[in-house]
């Protein structure tokens, strides 16, 4: 969306200040809040208070209130652009912003204009207001699959939580493999989200409204894989259904399988697999006339099948028909920025939204969540926050270490202290930490934060200005990042 360019009479502060005399635009529904052109607040109507429940905050700098200013009102500043991104404030209310960026005639930015939407807000009227920056193609099947989700039907990309430049990349590329009919193969380490990628790939394709078959390979005794896949007709062993049996893929017809975990499929089956992908022809067991299935597969996998490929435990010429269009979906570790909205979607989700608007995320968890590995990516968030809140009940709003889960916490001290060195949580305070240790950790963290100071201010438990002072303590010249 284009820049908006004005020829003002009068400065953006003249007019910030006129209107909130005149308390014209507390007549609206929708959130409004003008700034200046460093990203101060000069004016916000009554919506917009009430929305993320905030008191006065005139004169105040946007990163003092919302958890995502950096990719917001700071985005628009730095590029012009308008910007519209989901708004996170500092005790965890939030919205849905548009952030535009005014420009005079001589190209100058002075200031951006916020237009806030309730998450809460009816359907229609978000349906309304979003038809400004989103195609309608785009919302019809937002909507539509939104709504199926809520019977357990598919996932689409809307549902794919994260705003970080890799997960971003990631769904542009999805989206455009999604219009191809050719194989698909997704890489991802244990709980980044395979089978959700590989729905939302199954309704951004033309075959979206066709069955989706998922099968998880590593859950089948290989004595049963190869019935459930191909099927077999009556008679075909002792104890087989008399009606004979349909195959994931004979299922899959005209639609999407999915086949989780590939790599786990034994040699002996890989052939008659690989048969399948070429030909569409389906040899069910003990049936002599062959079917043939129309279907786009997409298989994923968290093992290196190049590495199983030499080690001789998987066709070459099978990874080769496979690997046509390769997807990694990026580990958690690698897209900390997305944290906070992760997070809030969880609290949402697990203890339901009334609930979820009350409870606030202390910084000392924000900034160990950005310490920590993550192994179990994008699930083991959930399962933390899970235990958090449940151990958080009853003893308040505020979600503090103390309710994380123990093993978190040892592998805190574990990743941070060295094994000799016996120290409190309170040691990971940047304050306390030696001159090395601590420029090390302002390095890590703002590389984990994709060099975004806010967050990184945020995940380390200070504030912006000290960030700042810290950097230019150690010679990290804020103009290099």
């Amino acid at each position: 969306m284009s820049p908006t360019v004005f020829n003002l009479q009068r400065s953006l502060e003249e007019i910030a200040e006129c209107v909130q005399s005149n308390n014209v635009l507390d007549l609206l529904h929708t959130g409004i809040s003008i700034m200046d052109a460093k990203g101060n607040f000069l004016y916000s109507n009554k919506a917009f208070l009430e929305m993320y429940s905030l008191q006065n905050i005139q004169g105040k700098h946007v990163s003092d209130v919302f958890v995502t200013a950096e990719q917001g009102v700071l985005a628009t500043i730095r590029t012009k652009k308008t910007i519209v991104c989901s708004s996170i404030t500092t005790e965890n209310a939030q919205g849905i912003s548009f952030r535009f960026p005014i420009i005079n005639n001589n190209g100058k930015l002075l200031g951006v204009i916020i237009e806030s939407i309730s998450t809460t807000i009816g359907k229609e009227k978000l349906l309304e207001l979003l038809n400004t920056v989103r195609d309608l193609e785009n919302k019809v099947d937002y909507l539509s699959h939104r709504s199926k989700n809520n019977h357990g039907m598919l996932y689409s990309f809307h549902n794919i939580i994260g705003e970080s430049k890799v997960i971003e990349t990631m769904k542009e590329r999805s989206r455009r493999f999604a219009k191809s009919n050719e194989h698909i193969l997704l890489f991802g380490e244990s709980g980044t989200g395979k089978e959700i990628v590989a729905q939302a790939l199954h309704t951004a394709s033309p075959r979206a409204g066709k069955p989706f078959i998922a099968v998880n390979c590593a859950a089948l005794p290989h004595d049963l894989m190869e019935s459930e896949l191909f099927g077999y007709c009556a008679g075909a062993f002792t104890g087989a259904k008399s009606g004979g049996l349909q195959g994931k893929f004979e299922l899959a017809d005209k639609g999407t399988i999915f086949l989780d975990e590939i790599g786990e499929i034994p040699l002996t089956l890989q052939a008659k697999l690989l048969r399948v992908l070429e030909s569409g022809e389906i040899q069910k067991i003990a049936c002599t006339e062959p079917l043939h299935a129309d279907f786009r597969l997409i298989a994923a996998t968290n093992k290196n099948l190049s590495q199983l490929v030499k080690e001789g435990t998987f066709r070459e010429d099978l990874y080769h028909r496979l690997n046509i269009l390769e997807l990694t979906i990026p580990p958690l570790r690698e897209r900390i920025s997305d944290i906070p909205l992760l997070t809030n979607h969880f609290i949402e989700q697990i203890a339901g939204l009334k609930r979820a608007r009350e409870i606030r995320v202390s910084n000392e968890v924000y900034r160990l969540f950005g310490h920590y590995p993550w192994h179990g990516n994008i699930r083991e968030l959930k399962n933390v926050l899970t235990y958090a809140l449940f151990s958080l009940e009853g003893e308040g709003d505020i979600l503090t270490l103390h309710h994380l889960p123990e093993r978190f916490l040892i592998e805190m001290r574990s990743a941070h202290v060295k094994p000799n060195d016996e120290v409190q949580h309170d040691a990971l305070d940047l304050d306390k930490a030696g001159a090395q240790a601590e420029k090390k950790m302002l390095m890590e963290v703002l590389a984990s934060a994709e060099y975004n100071k806010t967050l990184a201010a945020r995940l380390l438990g200070i504030s912006r200005n000290k960030l700042y002072k810290k950097l230019r303590e150690f010679g990290l010249h804020t103009s290099t990042f």
